[in-house]
């Protein structure tokens, strides 16, 4: 083992040799020697009977005993963290530049253990912003007990250390420590107090200490550094220069062939900024005065004329190296070819690095390989790239390999030419670094069929790019080649066996997938993602039978299927089976698995306006059933979910959960637009402005969607005035301008034509044409559909002439639109026309919105046999009749006057035909069909059957039925409706064994059906007592609308009136 016996500024070794102690001769410092002669006498002689002992354990005790009794004051180091890295002050002070080659910073000694603690403890008191005077006492505890040199060495070891996180008040602490102490400051601690005004940027404290110190003590070639970077920093190309001559020593003396990093950051910043002033030849001439014309800084200022464009002082450049005598390195060289602008220009270069012996040289070589590459390079460049390659020595770098071989791209100057030059110049080179090289060569190696190379470059390459090449392979379909590299990998992996089994269904080969399923099988590769990968294509071909056998096989097999598995099955059985969706949920709980963000993502984006309201619920019960938070992107999938099922109800206490303590942090633009739509769709404004502005607030940019649901919740509501507004407002913004297109626009369009304020319609069209913005089909639907409810159908011609110059092809929406148009004009002849036109069109056909727009024209007019004739067209092309089609039926049979049967014949019919389910709208025109007839007693067996089969009752049922029986003047039932509807007691008899809150319409009954009911009751029933009573009943009722006050008024006038007696009840 080793020994040291250290003091200050120098240290004794001791070496004890294992198994052989022999009479040890020990250096002693001076002080030893100064001891008395009879101590001398009594160490000889100790030493003299150990000598006996052939142990090292006695030799470590003499150590301590000898550094306890006689050198207390000296510590024992172990000689392997000592050796090689402590370096005294005097001797940093004699290196060159006082710097070490990686930077700027002084050199530190190795500091005693106290200066470590002092480095902690100075920093824990930083980190509580602690004051100049706390440092100077903390200083002042750790270091009082010390001599004074080791006080300022600390001190510096301190400024050094803790750069990084320096102060201004632990400066001001350091420096007011070394005076307050009469300490003697070191070269090294004023290098350390300038670094540290340097890194702090104050260029004027930094000057005027750097004066102080010129004046008292002169620099060291580290200190000029310093200076220089100061001057560098501050713009102050005289002072940089001025520090020239006294860097140079240290600056060569470190940089060699190439500079090191900081030095060579520092030079470059120097040249960019007498490139700025304008005085790069000054510079030029300072660097050959100071002896700084060398092979490193040719090479950077040939490349800093290449990025200031200077073609002029790069000649310069050069001639002054030729004149110094300086060659140009293999990065000069590199740099000229890079910087050429043209293809000849780099070939020049290139012959004239290969002149100068630099040809072979990695640096050139990819250099010029790039370049050529660049500039689409002629044959002759790219063959003296090739010529490059045989300059050189050795294996080429992986980089180098590639960036010749891409030359060898389809369309490069050495096309066809990738394996020639893969078994020529670039033999044994790697190619993982390039996997499109790495492709290229295999495909080469494959057309060619040379397959003991492409079992080297597949050997060469690790799984990954293994894979990488059977996925490259089987984008182009290319499944054959893919079996040719699975064959060349000598250990075929599961996770290579998934690649080409991924490979084989991607091209779409099931029998292939199959053979290697069984391959994988066979040799005990197949793993979870292998069953996998093999249920998903079962999945994706419709063969859900197949997958879940594949699912028991796994099982068989030892694997249990995981969330992965699950997620393809439920995400299958809502394409094509929805009602198993929930068993596999069940069955995936079952397993153990717990639903993940996919799975909820899946299960929510299987909900849709025909999802059965328990379907709805469940999935939401999943998403919050998970342990892991609902993150932005979940939240926008629930948002949209609840709006796509119409699930206001579900939607709005989603959002009230957002806004209280869980609510999630949203982040991105697209959550804020499908909120923003949440509340539009719930008609809450004041929500969707407050989520707009909280937006804004944390400066969120929004994004051509999310300023689209904005302006379509806001004309949605009512106010397309305010969207127009907010379009203007980013059309203001230069940021915001992009963003605002056609399809934002044309939801003010709609807006204003919903509102009937049609020139704002004209207006706003006439902006977007000056605008200049792209029209789509939507646009000019949305204009023609405006035509169509201001009864202006004029314009739709110019619209259509205006699609055909844009190549815009009207849709069937387009044709449905004007249909409407012509039958709202009693203009069904025209609208016939164009249906035929449009079946001419062998691309567009007919849809139930187009059929059902023209049987409601033949409804408006009565038209009886042509709609019966449109109704069988329709279902001989294919076309199914709806819920729509029913009720407009039902309104043409009414309307034709045709006997009531036929209006219940025609839906029962379809409904067997088609499976319908009768909703209320169709159920409301049957009711109003009875009491067009008179049959009061039918329309309420109508509203029985309605219930029985839980249709929930709209405003417009009670409307008509109340409408029914004050025209039969039946004051009772008109009561007993009235009742039901604002869920009083006393409901209609029928209506009796059905609760209170299903039988009241969603929103209440308006308070004009109220009314029209109780004058109704009053006036043509003769009941004003019954009205009366009625309306203080209703006044009662919870949640009943507020009514006219007059409406009381003349009902109790009509009450007291003795010329009209009440109808007994």
């Amino acid at each position: 083992g080793m020994v040291w016996l250290k003091t200050r500024g120098s240290s004794i070794p001791k070496r004890a040799q294992p198994n052989q102690l022999t009479r040890t001769s020990v250096r002693l410092t001076p002080s030893l020697i100064s001891l008395p002669h009879s101590a001398m006498a009594i160490i000889d002689t100790v030493i003299e009977v150990l000598s006996g002992a052939q142990t090292e354990i006695l030799i470590f005790i003499f150590a301590i005993f000898a550094h306890t009794a006689l050198f207390g004051r000296y510590r024992i180091v172990s000689q392997g963290k000592t050796a090689g890295k402590s370096v005294s002050a005097s001797n940093v002070d004699r290196s060159p530049g006082g710097l070490s080659k990686g930077g700027d910073s002084p050199v530190s000694p190795k500091s005693p253990s106290s200066t470590s603690q002092l480095v902690r403890s100075v920093q824990a008191l930083l980190d509580t912003g602690a004051k100049q005077s706390e440092l100077v006492e903390e200083l002042k505890i750790h270091l009082s007990k010390l001599p004074s040199t080791e006080q300022v060495d600390a001190v510096t070891t301190l400024l050094i250390g803790l750069r990084k996180s320096i102060s201004a008040e632990l400066l001001a602490a350091c420096r007011g420590f070394v005076d307050e102490m009469g300490l003697e400051p070191s070269a090294r601690f004023h290098e350390g107090v300038l670094h540290s005004y340097l890194a702090l940027r104050q260029p004027a404290a930094f000057k005027a200490y750097l004066a102080e110190v010129e004046a008292v003590q002169g620099l060291r070639p580290s200190g000029a550094i310093l200076a220089m970077r100061a001057a560098v920093q501050s713009s102050d190309l005289e002072g940089a220069l001025a520090r020239l001559s006294a860097v140079a020593e240290a600056w060569n003396a470190s940089a060699g062939a190439t500079a090191s990093t900081a030095h060579a950051q520092l030079f470059r910043q120097l040249v960019r900024l007498a490139f700025e002033r304008g005085a790069f030849p000054a510079l030029l001439d300072q660097l050959k005065d100071a002896g700084l014309i060398a092979t490193w800084s040719v090479e950077h200022l040939i490349s800093e004329c290449f990025s200031n464009g200077s073609e002029t002082q790069l000649k310069v450049v050069k001639a002054l190296a030729i004149a110094q005598q300086v060659g140009l390195s293999a990065r000069a060289h590199a740099a000229l070819i890079q910087g050429s602008k043209t293809a000849s220009a780099v070939l020049a270069a290139v012959k004239e690095a290969a002149s100068q012996g630099k040809g072979g040289e990695k640096e050139v070589i990819l250099a010029a390989a790039i370049a050529a590459s660049e500039h689409r390079a002629t044959a002759p460049l790219a063959e003296a790239v090739e010529g490059l390659l045989q300059d050189a020595q050795g294996p080429h770098a992986p980089e180098v390999a590639a960036a010749v071989l891409r030359l060898a791209l389809p369309g490069g100057p050495l096309e066809g030419g990738a394996l020639r030059l893969f078994e020529g110049p670039l033999q044994g080179a790697e190619l993982s670094s390039d996997a499109l090289v790495e492709l290229l060569v295999a495909n080469a190696a494959i057309k060619e069929g040379k397959y003991d190379v492409l079992n080297k470059v597949v050997a060469a390459a690790d799984s990954s790019r293994q894979v990488a090449l059977i996925k490259g392979l089987a984008s182009e379909r290319r499944l054959a080649d893919c079996s040719a590299v699975f064959k060349a990998c000598s250990q075929k992996t599961a996770y290579i066996y998934n690649a080409l089994l991924d490979a084989c269904i991607f091209c779409r080969d099931m029998v292939a997938a199959e053979k290697i399923m069984r391959q994988a099988l066979d040799d005990k590769m197949a793993d979870t993602v292998t069953y996998n990968t093999m249920i998903k294509a079962q999945l994706q071909s419709g063969s859900i039978r197949q997958a879940r056998r594949l699912v028991d096989k796994m099982r068989e097999g030892g694997l249990e299927p995981n969330v992965v598995t699950f997620n393809e099955l439920i995400d299958a059985a809502i394409r094509c089976s929805p009602g198993d969706v929930w068993g596999l949920v069940d069955e995936m709980k079952a397993c153990g698995l717990k639903p993940n963000h996919v799975t909820c993502s899946i299960l929510l984006k299987g909900i849709s306006r025909s999802s059965r309201p328990g379907d709805v619920e469940r999935a939401l019960a999943v998403v919050e059933s998970k342990e892991e938070p609902i993150d932005e992107v979940l939240l926008s999938s629930v948002c949209e979910a609840c709006v796509r099922s119409g699930r206001m109800d579900l939607l709005q206490k989603q959002l009230q959960c957002q806004r209280g303590h869980g609510a999630v942090q949203i982040k991105g633009a697209h959550t804020f637009g499908s909120i923003i739509r949440a509340y539009g769709c719930l008609g809450d404004t004041a929500q969707v402005w407050d989520t707009w502005r909280d937006m804004k607030k944390r400066l969120i940019l929004p994004t051509a969607v999310t300023l689209g649901c904005m302006v379509e919740a806001l004309a949605s509501n009512g106010d397309p005035e305010a969207g127009y507004e907010l379009i203007r407002e980013q059309m203001g913004d230069a940021q915001m301008r992009p963003l605002v297109n056609a399809v934002i626009y044309c939801s003010v369009l709609k807006g204003f034509s919903h509102k009937r304020r049609f020139d704002r319609v004209w207006f706003v069209y006439k902006e977007m044409k000056s605008e200049k913005l792209q029209f789509s089909i939507v646009t000019y639907n949305t204009l023609i559909d405006a035509c169509s409810r201001s009864h202006d159908i004029d314009r739709i011609p110019a619209l259509l002439a205006e699609m055909t110059s844009e190549s815009i092809e009207p849709n069937i929406i387009t044709y449905s639109t004007v249909i409407k148009g012509y039958c709202q004009e009693n203009s069904v002849d025209k609208a016939l026309k164009l249906l035929e036109d449009m079946k001419k069109n062998k691309q567009l056909c007919p849809d139930e919105v187009t059929y059902n727009t023209l049987l409601d024209g033949c409804a408006r007019y009565g038209m009886w046999e042509k709609g019966m004739s449109l109704l069988e067209e329709m279902q001989s092309a294919g076309v199914h009749p709806s819920n729509f089609t029913l009720s407009v039926l039902v309104k043409l049979a009414n309307r034709s006057r045709r006997p009531l049967e036929a209006s219940f014949k025609l839906c029962e019919d379809l409904c067997a035909k088609y499976h319908i389910h009768l909703n209320v709208h169709v159920y409301n025109n049957l009711m109003h069909a009875c009491t067009s007839h008179g049959d009061l007693s039918k329309a309420f067996n109508v509203l029985e059957k309605m219930l029985k089969d839980k249709v929930r009752p709209d405003a417009r049922t009670y409307l008509v039925l109340l409408r029914g029986a004050v025209g039969a003047k039946s004051a009772e039932d008109a009561a007993g409706l009235l009742r039901a509807a604002v869920g009083l007691r006393g409901a209609h008899p029928k209506l009796a064994a059905y609760g209170t809150s299903f039988l009241q319409p969603k929103g209440g009954l308006p308070a004009d059906t109220i009314s029209e009911a109780l004058e109704g009751i009053a006036s043509q029933c003769n009941d004003e007592e019954l009205a009366l009573q009625l309306l203080r009943d209703v006044r009662r009722a919870p949640g009943a609308p507020a009514l006219d006050p007059r409406l009381s008024l003349s009902i109790a006038s009509k009450a007291c009136s003795p010329a009209r007696p009440s109808a007994k009840r």
